[in-house]
């Protein structure tokens, strides 16, 4: 590290805190303000959030890593969230709107009732202070070890405090404007590390697929990072629940400008995927080619002895940048980093705030008192994610951490809100049914630790912990069919509101029609899938 790569670090962080304190003066202090930023974003702010909540550590480093040892199926995880964000823009992003929700479990009292809101809150809270949040930082404090030589656990430490100094001032507006900022730099600095990988790999683009171990998308049933069954799983449960459901996600969309403006961020978003396996998952298998062929020298030893997976991108950084260029990848990985950190806490304290705390405790509550209590939960979710990051940090692959505890998470949520919104036979009782039947597995992930196989109770079969979860999806999408045919069904009219219907999948009235064709919302859907479609068949 060279002095001008700390002034750019520096340069950074001052401009992401400059922007967010800026972001939380314009802001009226009204709970809406801090929870949705008061229905006042455009498009491509909307879009650029949800990208930069979504790419974190996670990606940046996680993917990377293990990209490095089971190749191109990794690039699933940015290229099979096409179908979760159709789903979002022609079904769940216009009932939320029409709903005036500012928390995605607000919907579901209005569809099933207090049970199931409290249900799914209790998930997602857990979910975001104890997996998502500890994920990354945990990823992000390895990426400090190798960057900066800091100890891990200073690492979390300054992590947390320097992103929740502005996240709990400013909240969602903060979130949001910082968001769009960083989004850019984290972009910019994983397409840097792509070009100057792919350049230093004999035979460049060609060359890599040429010697690329397994380079398909789609594995059999004996694979060891994801046979088929789980890409279906992650397609159509993880990623549905992840982009439709998951409240730091979604949020940005909740507070955009109006319908089109929500809906094309979410398609901006699309847009951006196979970009992002560029930045996210390529450079680990550019990292593998390089070393087989001795052009990269040997990654650091992480706990084990071994070489850790999980300093690949530091590595590939250290060897190839010079001064300048470094500080500006770093920044870009921090951003990643601290741009998810900022929305998951703003997240999980606007659903603690106005689910738990408004909903079952102070219902007369002011504005004022409920931004106190915003700002107190976001404090207790960092307070608690810290040591256990420590934890996860043990893993081979920290991104197995999250994605092994989100296969059994989502499908619960997935299912209970996909047919609340496409069947309205759907009943309370079979929603809690669903929640309460895949709780006992919540557990099995953290049991196999780190770990992806399993041998299945009583029938000893063993199997992908991904797979087993694909069999679980179907059994508990059979419990809340079963349950919910046994129970009354609720009254068609007070659920019409609340239920899909095909007059929702574009704007109403005049509006639409009198956009140009290239800026209406099929269009781009369409474009979209002929993209996806086109990628899959190439490299099935």
């Amino acid at each position: 590290m060279a002095s001008i790569d700390y002034l750019i670090i520096a340069a950074y962080l001052l401009a992401t805190l400059g922007i967010g304190f800026w972001s939380a003066r314009r802001t009226q202090g009204s709970s809406k303000d801090f929870f949705v930023a008061e229905k006042a974003l455009p498009w491509w702010v909307v879009g650029f959030t949800m990208v930069a909540a979504s790419i974190s550590a996670e990606q940046m480093l996680g993917e990377v890593g293990y990209g490095l040892d089971v190749g191109l199926v990794v690039s699933n995880w940015d290229l099979a969230i096409f179908p979760a964000l159709v789903l979002m823009v022609l079904v769940f992003l216009p009932i939320y709107l029409r709903s005036g929700i500012t928390t995605i479990p607000e919907y579901l009292e209005k569809r099933y009732g207090k049970i199931t809101r409290l249900l799914f809150t209790g998930y997602t809270v857990f979910n975001n202070a104890c997996v998502t949040l500890v994920m990354v930082l945990a990823l992000g404090a390895t990426a400090l070890k190798y960057f900066l030589g800091l100890n891990p656990v200073w690492g979390v430490v300054l992590l947390a405090l320097f992103t929740g100094v502005y996240t709990v001032a400013g909240g969602m507006s903060s979130v949001a404007w910082t968001d769009t900022f960083q989004c850019l730099l984290l972009l910019a600095g994983g397409l840097l590390v792509f070009g100057v990988g792919l350049a230093h790999v004999p035979g460049g683009w060609e060359g890599l697929f040429s010697r690329m171990p397994n380079p398909h998308l789609i594995r059999g049933l004996d694979d060891a990072c994801m046979p088929w069954p789980g890409l279906i799983l992650l397609a159509l449960s993880t990623n549905v629940w992840y982009c439709c459901t998951n409240q730091f996600y979604v949020q940005s969309c909740l507070g955009a400008k109006d319908r089109w403006h929500g809906q094309m961020g979410v398609l901006l978003t699309a847009f951006l995927g196979p970009v992002l396996t560029l930045c996210c998952a390529f450079p680990g298998y550019i990292a593998h080619d390089l070393l087989r062929q001795g052009l990269l020298s040997p990654l650091p030893a992480g706990a084990g002895g071994g070489p850790d997976a999980n300093a690949t991108l530091p590595h590939l950084v250290n060897q190839f940048f010079g001064p300048g260029f470094r500080g500006f990848v770093i920044a870009g990985v921090m951003a990643a980093i601290m741009s998810s950190v900022s929305s998951i806490v703003n997240a999980t304290a606007s659903v603690f705030t106005i689910d738990l705390y408004q909903r079952w405790f102070r219902p007369n509550a002011g504005q004022a008192q409920l931004v106190r209590m915003g700002r107190a939960a976001g404090i207790i979710t960092l307070l608690l994610a810290c040591p256990l990051s420590l934890a996860a940090m043990k893993y081979k692959y920290i991104f197995i951490y999250s994605q092994n505890a989100w296969c059994i998470l989502a499908i619960p949520i997935m299912l209970v809100f996909t047919l609340g919104m496409l069947w309205k036979r759907a009943t309370a009782i079979g929603a809690a049914a669903t929640f309460l039947f895949v709780l006992p597995f919540v557990a099995v992930p953290f049991v196999l630790g780190d770990n992806s196989w399993m041998t299945v109770p009583v029938i000893g079969v063993k199997m992908h912990l991904f797979t087993f979860a694909f069999y679980l999806w179907i059994a508990a999408a059979l419990v809340m069919v079963v349950a919910s045919y046994l129970s009354p069904a609720p009254e068609p009219a007070a659920i019409a509101s609340y239920v899909w219907r095909p007059g929702l999948a574009s704007l109403a009235g005049e509006a639409e029609k009198a956009r140009p064709w290239y800026q209406r919302v099929g269009f781009w859907c369409g474009v979209g899938a002929i993209l996806y479609l086109a990628i899959y068949v190439k490299y099935w």
